[in-house]
């Protein structure tokens, strides 16, 4: 049986960052590196590292736009019912 790692049990999981889990299920599908991501992006693959580490939401909007659209993920966002605001990917 595999062991539970106490550092998670009982704690609230953030929310699932669903543009971050594309973008790098993108990648693996596709087989890009860094460095294809941070070409496709218009950045340097130094900055492309720091950007894989973080959500796509804290990136420079226009590189996010740039790979989302060679990945083709197509972002819409738009308001909820509750004042917030909500992402269709």
């Amino acid at each position: 049986m595999p062991k539970i790692n106490k550092k998670f049990s009982g704690k609230t999981a953030p929310p699932i960052d669903w543009l971050w889990a594309a973008i790098l299920e993108r990648q693996k599908v596709y087989g890009l590196s860094a460095i294809q991501l941070a070409e496709i992006g218009g950045t340097t693959y130094d900055l492309m590292r720091t950007y894989l580490n973080k959500s796509p939401w804290d990136w420079n909007r226009e590189v996010r736009e740039r790979v989302c659209e060679a990945l083709g993920i197509k972002i819409s966002v738009g308001p909820t019912m509750k004042n917030g605001i909500e992402v269709h990917l």
